[in-house]
């Protein structure tokens, strides 16, 4: 017999009125009892698998159609055109994540030199200047689509390493 919605809701994280809008676009189409409630089946919960992976990979509701269209082909089809179609759309997610993942290690990157800096009130005073610029250099790049250099604070003047930030208050205090 099937699933109910509420369960595949359930069993995937999907709200039931998004399973609903997927079948009204044609994304998945479950079987229907007579009563016109849907039922879904163990090749339906691996499509809404699919489904949750390509959302999370910001596929968008057009290429997720274009990709669950070649799950429901047999072998044989005449499906050229839509192996061609995923392939490019493979493809451009594979270049996407690729830059998305080489931005965020940038960002890590960033944020791990930055640490240092707001360790405590002193350190985050002394620095203040330095981390604005930190912050409207990453909102730059983000909004620009640009990469982060990872030695971006190494050279600004001004800069100073926790450590040495440190030693300097200690001494004028006559630690």
């Amino acid at each position: 017999m099937g699933r109910t919605i509420n369960q595949i809701a359930e069993i995937t994280g999907l709200p039931a009125d998004t399973l609903r809008y997927y079948d009204r676009e044609g994304i998945i189409s479950p079987k229907r009892h007579e009563n016109g409630y849907r039922h879904y089946d163990e090749a339906d919960i691996t499509i809404l698998k699919y489904i949750v992976v390509m959302k999370y990979a910001r596929f968008s509701l057009a290429e997720i159609k274009s990709m669950v269209e070649l799950f429901g082909r047999e072998p044989g089809d005449d499906c050229v055109e839509c192996n061609n179609t995923c392939n490019r759309i493979l493809n451009s997610k594979i270049k996407e994540l690729g830059q998305m993942i080489s931005n965020y290690q940038k960002i890590v990157g960033l944020m791990e030199k930055l640490q240092p800096m707001v360790q405590n009130i002193e350190a985050y005073y002394s620095n203040e200047r330095n981390i604005e610029k930190f912050i409207d250099q990453i909102f730059d790049d983000i909004q620009s689509g640009g990469f982060v250099p990872l030695d971006m604070l190494d050279n600004q003047p001004g800069h100073q390493e926790p450590e040495i930030m440190l030693k300097r208050q200690n001494r004028k205090r006559g630690q």
